[in-house]
């Protein structure tokens, strides 16, 4: 094979293959985020339910700030 298509042929390959690992990567880590959100809504959704009516759920982390008011005590559900 001629060296010079060798070298043309892997010229061409190598940012190929580095644009590949960049987008595995990011979707990776993409997925890793939309993951970690998710856990964290089930984390709050599983305190919310344990809740009795009346109560007040506050939560702030970096970045989130979440406070949830769980009915009314003496109004059965309504609004």
């Amino acid at each position: 094979m001629d060296p010079t298509l060798v070298t043309m042929i892997v010229t061409g390959a190598v940012p190929l293959l580095g644009l590949c690992a960049r987008l595995v990567y990011k979707a990776a880590r993409d997925r890793a985020e939309v993951r970690q959100a998710q856990l964290a809504q089930d984390g709050l959704s599983e305190r919310v339910r344990a809740l009795p009516p009346g109560s007040r759920l506050s939560e702030r982390s970096p970045g989130r700030s979440v406070e949830v008011v769980i009915g009314a005590a003496g109004h059965g559900g309504e609004r």
